[in-house]
């Protein structure tokens, strides 16, 4: 395994370490609707978009889907609902940053994911678990909570970004000067 590949891996791990931490973080602020998270545990999965690449962010999202839900209990309900709308997120927000990549930033980058994230949670509950069309009439008000919530967390990812070069930089290992 080459430097970079190395890298590479380690700092994957230490974002998806992140994000499961901040995921069961989560679990413990109280919010005054049940269910509604922050999304903080997301912050892992924009770093790998815009430091690594699609599949860190991926293995990322797997990790976060399953450990989270693992950690906090009520295993299969929460997967059920988290693994599809994190992946679907996540790819949302991939191909949002890589057509648009001049003209994004993580502000905007969160908030698009969160919008994927919550229109697809509310996809999953109405077709697994509450079979009722007027689930639907939440969803506007989910949406609103959701991509602030989501900008919040991509202001955080780019104070991030910007304010911890040496993230960048140990993953910036020339793949000219491998041995």
């Amino acid at each position: 395994m080459t430097q970079y590949h190395s890298n590479k891996l380690a700092v994957t791990g230490l974002f998806a370490a992140l994000t499961v931490s901040l995921g069961v973080f989560e679990t413990f602020i109280a919010l005054p609707v049940p269910g509604v998270r922050l999304g903080l545990s997301n912050i892992g999965i924009m770093l790998c978009l815009y430091l690594l690449d699609l599949p860190s962010a991926f293995y990322v999202a797997l990790a976060k889907s399953i450990l989270v839900p693992l950690l906090t209990g009520n295993l299969l309900v929460k997967i059920s609902i988290s693994l599809p709308s994190t992946i679907a997120a996540t790819i949302i927000m991939a191909v949002y940053i890589y057509t648009l990549k001049k003209y994004t930033s993580p502000f905007s980058t969160g908030a698009v994911g969160a919008f994927a994230h919550i229109t697809v949670q509310f996809f999953v509950v109405k077709n697994l678990y509450i079979k009722a069309d007027a689930i639907y009439n939440l969803l506007p008000y989910f949406t609103f909570v959701s991509v602030l919530t989501g900008a919040v967390t991509g202001y955080i990812t780019l104070l991030i970004l910007k304010n911890f070069p040496e993230v960048k930089g140990c993953i910036n290992v020339s793949k000219d000067n491998l041995s």
